[in-house]
């Protein structure tokens, strides 16, 4: 059974659908999130994904523990792993990401697979930075990356409410 809930945010509205395995998705604003009919609106199955993201977004979680389910190829489970374990408040390049990889000609592909990643904000690919050091392509749109940098950095706060 997957289960979905929703939060409000200062990004807007926060999409979140997850089963017995984990976080499957994570989506800011409506685009790009259509609920299944047998999906089920689960606040209370919910709590753990939404209580550690609301936490994160007060400023007041800096790692999550949640379990995530990601689908993507190894390539894409791999890297989002990685990604995982860029620091809060850090920033990697592609060509750091392959490194850390042991694919030094893989960055290419690390950009693609940052740009489809299924649980933004959890898996960080705001983290992710061109190999120039400069900010990436968005799917939610550059000010997103830059209002989660700053949260990280301490200078905002993107408290939500939880939609009942």
């Amino acid at each position: 059974m997957m289960y979905y809930d929703v939060i409000d945010t200062v990004l807007g509205k926060v999409y979140l659908l997850a089963d017995s395995k984990g976080l499957r998705q994570l989506t800011v604003g409506s685009a790009g999130f259509c609920p299944d009919s047998s999906w089920e609106h689960d606040a209370k199955a919910m709590k753990p994904y939404t209580n550690q993201l609301t936490e994160y977004l007060s400023g007041k979680r800096q790692k999550f523990t949640i379990p995530l389910a990601p689908q993507g190829t190894p390539f894409q489970q791999k890297v989002w792993n990685t990604l995982t374990e860029i620091p809060f408040g850090e920033t990697f390049n592609y060509q750091q990401i392959a490194d850390k990889l042991g694919t030094s000609n893989a960055a290419p592909a690390i950009g693609i697979t940052r740009n489809v990643n299924p649980i933004p904000i959890i898996i960080p690919c705001h983290r992710v930075l061109n190999n120039n050091n400069s900010l990436c392509n968005y799917r939610y749109g550059q000010e997103v990356v830059s209002q989660l940098l700053a949260l990280e950095s301490g200078q905002l706060s993107l408290i939500p409410t939880i939609i009942k």
